[in-house]
């Protein structure tokens, strides 16, 4: 007797595993049918919930079984989730690999080398070199406006992290370009994938860039000082009481990043919490790099966003 019971158990059990992966499937929106209630139904019989209103429950999105926790187990429900940001994983051989930082150690496979800073120009207000100077570094280093380009790269200066990396990503989309992504994590995560790296970088055939100016992206003076944007100073808060751009509220660049990842949507979100209305957002740090990082956080939202320089507004007070 004690051996049919333990048969009985055994097919029930069997039985339920299998109406628990049918049901998982059925929890597509685009699995509405009677077959997918009728799986509902046999779960409900063999793991009863307390009442009509247990059942109820368990066949909405607060479901008393386990089929949520399986789903979210296979994705993360607080992955950023763009077209911006890539993880190691989503790296495609397609994409061309730029490494921006100033004196790398270490090259991830394939990866070509540029720095920021020769993007650069400290005689500038603006910060940036001419188009004609960015668009020949690009062009000689083998890079045009159709490339697919994953950046990665640390600022040192900056004590590690990926500002480097968000300060070519806004280069690159100022100047037009459209395919371009930001690897998280940067060659730090790289390696902890057990990815190889090579000392050298690669090189290739020189090319020409033809770069087509988003003269939004970057905010000018009277655009800053008119009024119609909010002004977020990404320094450090002692930076900003030293002296700021009136009306600025102090949100620091760092407090964005897990160590030198970025934070999920909801640290996100926290960190701008102080952002009121729709208003378009004008980020600035003293040339911008750090400030790229807040920037490209803020697109990463939805949130129509500009960089400008403490550089700049310094210049512009000085001379008016």
């Amino acid at each position: 007797m004690s051996q049919l019971k333990l048969t009985a158990g055994s097919n029930i059990l069997t039985l339920g595993t299998i109406l628990l992966v049918m049901a998982i499937l059925c929890t597509s929106a685009s699995a509405e049918c009677s077959a997918c209630d009728w799986i509902k139904e046999k779960i409900y019989g063999i793991f009863p919930g307390n009442s009509n209103t247990d059942k109820d429950s368990a066949s909405g999105a607060n479901s008393n079984l386990e089929i949520r926790s399986v789903l979210s187990e296979s994705s993360d429900a607080n992955a950023l989730g763009n077209d911006m940001l890539v993880n190691v994983s989503g790296i495609d051989e397609n994409d061309l690999i730029l490494d921006v930082s100033e004196n790398p150690i270490s090259y991830i496979p394939g990866a070509i080398h540029i720095s920021y800073l020769d993007f650069i120009d400290d005689n500038n207000t603006a910060s940036l070199k001419t188009l004609p100077e960015i668009a020949k570094i690009l062009g000689e280093a083998g890079i045009a406006r159709s490339d697919s380009l994953v950046v990665y790269g640390e600022c040192m200066p900056c004590g590690g992290g990926p500002s480097t990396a968000t300060y070519a990503y806004w280069l690159l989309r100022y100047i037009g370009h459209d395919k371009v992504k930001v690897m998280d994590g940067g060659i730090d995560a790289w390696t902890k994938a057990g990815k190889p790296v090579q000392n050298s970088s690669a090189t290739r055939p020189a090319t020409t860039y033809s770069p087509v100016l988003r003269p939004e992206l970057y905010a000018t003076y009277d655009h800053v000082k008119s009024g119609a944007v909010q002004i977020v100073d990404a320094r450090s808060p002692l930076e900003f009481k030293t002296g700021s751009i009136p009306g600025a509220i102090n949100i620091p660049y760092d407090g964005l990043l897990n160590g030198k990842m970025f934070k999920d949507q909801a640290g996100i979100d926290e960190a701008f919490r102080n952002l009121t209305g729709d208003k378009p957002v004008v980020v600035y740090t003293t040339t911008g790099v750090k400030a790229s990082l807040s920037w490209f956080a803020l697109t990463m939202m939805g949130r129509e966003a500009s960089l400008y320089t403490w550089r700049d507004w310094l210049k512009a007070n000085k001379t008016g």
